[in-house]
């Protein structure tokens, strides 16, 4: 049987128009659905539901001389100190796995063993030793986002190239220097992911653990306001959690491309 050797080419698929290729398309969606959920709620008064007018009229008069300014700040610097140690130490621990043989021997096993275990069985123990304060929160956070930043420092680490290291070498870098001035920037991409993602994990698990066992902060606040049959301020609760979240992470991209530049740079250069 003959077969025809002319290869075709598959057709490009068309471009969106660009409209909907921006950011505002998105938002736009995003309004649409809130007007939806006013006109539901307007329509089917329950004690189950909240108009969006009402959850942005009780959200200002929250913030202006309610409780959950003070209950932000105890998440917010619970959840920071937690995920700033878990940085620190993942950071460390991935490269020096990445890049030392013993190390990556001596630690790998433990951290085996404690990565696929979740997060609600460390709890318990932590409360046993630790109580329900500021201490037992934070080692619960700096847990849940230890392994998020320790993989990919270690993926990071792992993969830089052997022409860099070879060149390092050539020059006559110290060990130091080359984890300085090699190792790391080249891991930076790859850590700042998982730096990202911890952070969001971080902000859920400080949460979390209020709800759990905490005596202030949006956890502890949700959980009065559920027994209390408070709807339109659990959806308040749960509108400033997603709002601090996409805050965080704005912040935290504006800083990474601040950083991160040379590497953004390039990627544009290549594309």
């Amino acid at each position: 049987m003959a077969t025809d050797s002319t290869v075709t080419t598959p057709r490009r698929a068309g471009r969106l128009p660009r409209a909907l290729r921006s950011r505002f398309f998105g938002w736009l969606v995003f309004a649409g659905v809130l007007l939806a959920w006013q006109r539901y709620a307007s329509t089917h008064p329950s004690p189950r539901y909240a108009t969006v007018t009402d959850v942005a009229a009780k959200w200002w008069s929250e913030i202006l001389g309610g409780p959950l300014p003070a209950a932000i700040l105890q998440t917010l610097r619970t959840m920071l100190i937690g995920y700033a140690v878990a940085a620190v130490l993942a950071v460390a621990v991935g490269v020096l796995m990445a890049r030392v043989r013993f190390v990556y021997v001596l630690v790998e096993p433990p951290l085996e063993l404690l990565r696929p275990m979740p997060i609600s069985a460390v709890i318990p123990l932590l409360i046993l030793y630790l109580g329900i304060d500021d201490a037992m929160k934070i080692s619960v956070v700096a847990l849940a986002s230890f392994f998020h930043i320790l993989l990919n420092a270690y993926s990071g680490a792992g993969s830089t190239p052997r022409t860099m290291m070879d060149t390092a070498r050539t020059f006559g870098l110290t060990w130091r220097q080359t984890m300085a001035e090699v190792v790391i920037p080249a891991a930076a991409p790859a850590i700042f992911v998982g730096l990202r993602s911890a952070l969001a994990a971080s902000l859920v698990i400080s949460v979390v653990v209020g709800m759990i066992a905490g005596n202030d902060g949006l956890g502890h606040l949700l959980m009065i306001q559920q027994q209390s049959f408070l709807v339109t301020d659990l959806i308040v609760g749960a509108v400033t959690i997603a709002m601090l979240g996409y805050l965080l992470n704005f912040a935290f991209l504006f800083v990474e491309r601040r950083i991160l530049h040379w590497h953004f740079g390039a990627t544009r250069a290549q594309d």
